[in-house]
C-alpha cells in the first residue's frame, strides 16, 4: 500500500491515502492469456501529475509495457474529484476505468485479474523504521529478530502489512495512519513500520509539522510485497497486452533500464543496499502461491 501526505495545517499533518494506487522469462501460474489485441486504450485513475507526481512511476511503466507490447495501444488518464482507493475500485468494477496498481492483497488477485511482475521489484516489502531520537542506541543494540520484537511497532489497521508483522510474531499498535505519526511522537510505541520508498518524503513533512522523529539507520526488514497491476477479471486481452509488453521490456533491458534511472528507486536503493544495516527477512504467509512463484530475479535483493 502507498500513503502520501497531502499537506500541513496549523502544524498538524493532514494525510490523503492512496491505495493504488505492494531471469528473462516471465513466470506465470494458471493465468489463460489470450493473443493481444491490435490496439486497446487503457483507461486508469489520474493521482497527481503522470509525469512528475508521487505515482509518476507507476505510470511510466504502464505506459513503457504499452509500447513493448505488440499493436497500437495508448493510455487514457481519467481525473475523479475527490478519488479515493475505494472508489478507484469501484470505477473498475463498473468498467469507468480499465487498470489500476495497488500494494499486493490477496483480496486484489482474487476479485481482479493480476499481472504477475512487480513493479518496483520488491522494494514495497523492503521496509525501515521512523522513532524517537531517544531510541536510537536501542535499536543499534538489535543484533537478532527476537531483539527485533521485543519493540512495539505502529502499522495502519487495514495495511498487508499488518497481518504480515502480527502472524510472524510481533508487537504491533495498529491505527489510521495519520495517527500513527502522532502516537509515536508521543511514546505510544517504539518504531513506524515505513516503506523504503516512502520514508524520506514522509520524515521530512513530520519535522515540518514539528514532531521529533529520525528514520532508524540500522535495521532493514524484508518480507515479499509489491506494487502490482491489475485488470478486470474477465479483461483477457488487457491482462495480456500488459503481460507481454513487460515481458518483452524486461528481455530488452528497457525495463531496468527504467527502474534505475527513477530517482525515487534510485534512492530507495542506495538506502536498502547500506551494509551498516542488520537485515531481517521473514515470510509473507498471505501471498498466493502464483504470486510466490515469480522468479526470483523479478525480485530486488530476494
Amino acid at each position: 500500500m502507498l500513503f502520501m501526505f497531502s499537506g500541513l495545517r496549523n502544524g498538524v499533518l493532514k494525510f490523503c491515502k492512496w491505495l493504488i494506487v505492494p531471469a528473462l522469462g516471465l513466470f506465470v501460474i494458471g493465468i489463460a492469456i489470450s493473443k493481444p489485441s491490435q490496439a486497446e486504450t487503457f483507461r486508469i485513475a489520474l493521482v497527481g501529475d503522470p509525469k512528475s507526481g508521487p505515482f509518476s512511476y507507476q505510470y511510466k511503466l504502464l505506459e513503457l509495457a504499452l509500447d513493448h507490447a505488440g499493436g497500437d495501444h495508448q493510455v487514457e488518464y481519467i481525473a475523479f474529484d475527490g478519488a479515493t482507493a475505494k472508489r478507484i475500485m469501484q470505477q473498475m468494477e463498473d468498467g469507468q476505468i480499465d487498470v489500476m496498481f495497488a500494494g499486493y492483497r490477496p483480496e486484489f488477485e482474487q476479485d481482479f485479474s493480476q499481472v504477475y511482475v512487480p513493479l518496483t521489484r520488491g522494494i514495497l516489502g523492503h521496509r525501515v523504521f521512523v522513532t524517537r531520537p531517544d531510541m536510537a542506541q536501542a535499536l543499534n543494540e538489535v543484533e537478532t529478530l527476537d531483539d527485533l520484537k521485543g519493540h512495539c511497532i505502529g502499522s495502519g489497521a487495514d495495511w498487508l502489512d499488518t497481518r504480515i508483522l502480527e502472524t510472524n510474531g510481533f508487537c504491533v499498535e495498529k491505527a489510521t495512519y495519520e495517527n500513527l505519526w502522532r502516537m509515536l511522537d508521543h511514546g505510544r510505541f517504539d518504531l513506524l513500520n515505513r516503506g523504503a520508498h516512502e520514508v524520506h518524503a514522509e520524515i521530512g513533512l513530520a519535522l515540518d509539522a514539528g514532531m521529533d522523529l529520525v528514520v532508524d539507520q540500522n535495521i532493514l526488514l524484508i518480507y515479499p510485497l509489491d506494487f502490482f497491476f491489475y485488470v478486470r477479471a474477465d479483461d483477457r486481452a488487457r491482462h495480456a497486452i500488459i503481460t507481454e509488453g513487460l515481458q518483452a521490456a524486461y528481455e530488452n533491458g528497457a525495463f531496468m533500464r527504467n527502474f534505475y534511472s527513477d530517482p525515487g528507486i534510485a534512492r530507495s536503493l542506495r538506502l536498502i543496499r547500506d551494509s551498516k544495516r542488520k537485515v531481517f527477512r521473514i515470510p509473507n504467509p498471505y501471498m498466493s502461491s502464483q504470486t510466490h512463484a515469480v522468479a526470483n530475479s523479478y525480485w530486488e535483493g530476494y
